[in-house]
C-alpha cells in the first residue's frame, strides 16, 4: 500500500506541470497586444501559439503583424556615402542580394521582416484563398520598397483570389502606395499584373494609365485609356483622367476629341474651355473662333470664364510666341490652372526656344502635376 501511494504521488507530482501550462494565446489575444504597443509580448505569444498550431493561418497572420509592426519601427539611417575602402575593411554591411531586388526602405528590420514573410508564406500554404494573409504579404513588400517580390505575390494573389472587383480594388491599391511615395516606375510595375488580370475594369485600367502617362510611356498609356472607356463608356471620371493624360503628354488631337466628347455630353464649361486649349495646342490661328466665341458674353455666365477666353483670344491674334503668351501661361501656373496652362507654354517654348521664362514655367506646371520629366 504504501508503495502504492508513492507511485500515485509521483504520478500526480509529473502530472502538474503539463496541467498547469498556459494555453496558447488566440489570434485576437496577440493582436490586442501588438494594438496595444505591447509587440514583444505579441511575437513571444505569437511564435509559442504558432510553435504549438503551425497550422493556423489566423494565428500566422496576427503573429506576422506583430513582427511587421516592430520591423518598421527600426529607422536605420542607411549610410550611402560608402566608399570602396570601407567596403574592403568589412565595416559596412552590404544587403543581402538573395532577399531581394533593392534594400528595404521605411526603417525595416530585415530579421524581423523576413520572419513575418515567413509566417505569411506558412498561412497562404494553409489558407491560399484568404484575402487578408496575401493583402498584408503585398502590403509589407510593397512599403518595404521590394518591388520584384510585391509584385510576384501580386500576381499570385491575382490568380488566387476571386476574379472581382474587390479584388481588382486591393490589388491596384498596392501601385498607388508606391505613387504616393512619388514612385512612379514602381507604381506602374505593381499595376501591370493587376491591369493584366482585369482587363474589363474601368477603375483599373484609367489608374495605371494615369500612371503611365506620368512616366511618358504613351503608347502604353493610350492603350490603357482605351480599355478604360471600353469598359466603362458613360463614366466622366475614367473620360476626363483620359483627356487630362493626353493634355499632358501634348496630344493634342487627342485631348480635344476627348474633352469635345465630354463637353457634348455634359455640357460643362470647364470641358468646352479645355478642348478650345486643345485647339489652340494643335493650331493657335485654328483656335481663334473657338476663344472668339467663348469670349462673348452669351457664351457663358461666368465672368471669369469670358475674362479667360478674352485674354486668350488677344494671345492668338498677338501670337503663340508674343509676351502676352507668356503673361497668360504665367497666369494660368499661378492660378492652378496647371492643364490650360500647357498648351499656352508649350507653343511659346516652341516659338521662341530661348524663351527661358516659358521652358521655367512649364517645367513648374509638370512639377506641380508630379510629372517633372514630361516638361522634357
Amino acid at each position: 500500500m504504501r508503495g502504492s501511494a508513492g507511485l500515485l504521488a509521483l504520478a500526480l507530482t509529473l502530472a502538474v506541470p503539463g496541467s498547469a501550462r498556459a494555453a496558447a494565446a488566440t489570434a485576437a489575444e496577440i493582436d490586442a497586444l501588438g494594438k496595444a504597443g505591447k509587440l514583444d509580448d505579441a511575437i513571444a505569444k505569437g511564435r509559442a501559439a504558432t510553435g504549438e498550431k503551425p497550422k493556423d493561418p489566423d494565428l500566422r497572420l496576427a503573429l506576422a503583424r506583430a513582427l511587421g509592426t516592430k520591423a518598421r519601427r527600426f529607422n536605420h539611417v542607411v549610410n550611402v556615402k560608402v566608399s570602396q575602402k570601407d567596403l574592403e575593411k568589412g565595416e559596412i554591411k552590404v544587403p543581402n542580394p538573395n532577399l531581394g531586388d533593392s534594400p528595404l526602405q521605411a526603417g525595416y528590420d530585415a530579421s524581423l521582416f523576413e520572419e513575418a514573410q515567413l509566417n505569411l508564406d506558412a498561412g497562404i500554404a494553409v489558407a491560399p484563398t484568404r484575402e487578408d494573409l496575401r493583402a498584408f504579404k503585398c502590403f509589407l513588400l510593397t512599403d518595404a520598397g521590394r518591388i520584384d517580390r510585391a509584385k510576384a505575390a501580386i500576381v499570385d494573389a491575382a490568380k488566387a483570389l476571386p476574379s472581382n472587383d474587390q479584388t481588382a480594388k486591393t490589388l491596384i491599391a498596392f501601385g498607388a502606395e508606391r505613387v504616393k511615395k512619388d514612385d512612379f516606375a514602381g507604381g506602374a510595375s505593381l499595376m501591370a499584373p493587376v491591369a493584366a488580370a482585369f482587363p474589363r475594369n474601368g477603375a483599373v485600367q484609367a489608374d495605371y494609365g494615369n500612371v503611365l502617362t506620368r512616366l511618358g510611356r504613351k503608347s502604353e498609356a493610350d492603350a490603357a485609356f482605351d480599355r478604360a472607356i471600353a469598359a466603362a463608356p458613360g463614366d466622366k471620371r475614367t473620360a476626363r483622367t483620359r483627356a487630362v493624360a493626353a493634355m499632358m503628354l501634348r496630344d493634342y488631337p487627342r485631348a480635344r476629341g476627348a474633352f469635345d466628347d465630354l463637353s457634348r455630353s455634359g455640357r460643362a464649361m470647364e470641358d468646352r474651355f479645355a478642348a478650345a486649349a486643345a485647339a489652340y495646342g494643335m493650331d493657335p490661328k485654328g483656335s481663334l473662333e473657338l476663344m472668339k466665341e467663348l469670349a462673348h458674353p452669351t457664351a457663358s455666365a461666368d465672368q471669369a470664364v469670358t475674362d479667360l477666353a478674352y485674354q486668350w483670344f488677344l494671345v492668338v491674334k498677338e501670337g503663340p510666341g508674343s509676351a502676352a503668351a507668356v503673361s497668360l501661361g504665367r497666369k494660368l501656373a499661378q492660378t492652378q490652372q496647371l492643364v490650360l496652362a500647357i498648351p499656352v507654354l508649350d507653343r511659346a517654348a516652341q516659338a521662341n526656344p530661348k524663351n527661358d521664362e516659358a521652358k521655367k514655367l512649364l517645367a513648374k506646371v509638370y512639377a506641380d502635376l508630379g510629372a517633372p520629366a514630361l516638361a522634357k
